[in-house]
């Protein structure tokens, strides 16, 4: 039995999001922050790592 590994939420607690539905606080797509509860560990990772290169418009 493999034990999960707990991949914390990018939020840092400035929800606004821009004309995109990005939010200018954590650059998640609202999609994104509404599914991230129902991400797999793998699927988070692939989204903090893009997180990191993501620029957006605010």
């Amino acid at each position: 039995m493999s034990q999960n590994q707990i991949i914390e939420t990018p939020c840092v607690d400035i929800c606004k999001y821009n004309k995109n539905n990005y939010c200018v606080g954590c650059k998640r797509h609202s999609d994104e922050i509404t599914h991230w509860i129902n991400y797999s560990d793998s699927m988070r990772k692939a989204v903090m790592q893009d997180l990191k290169n993501r620029k957006i418009d605010e």
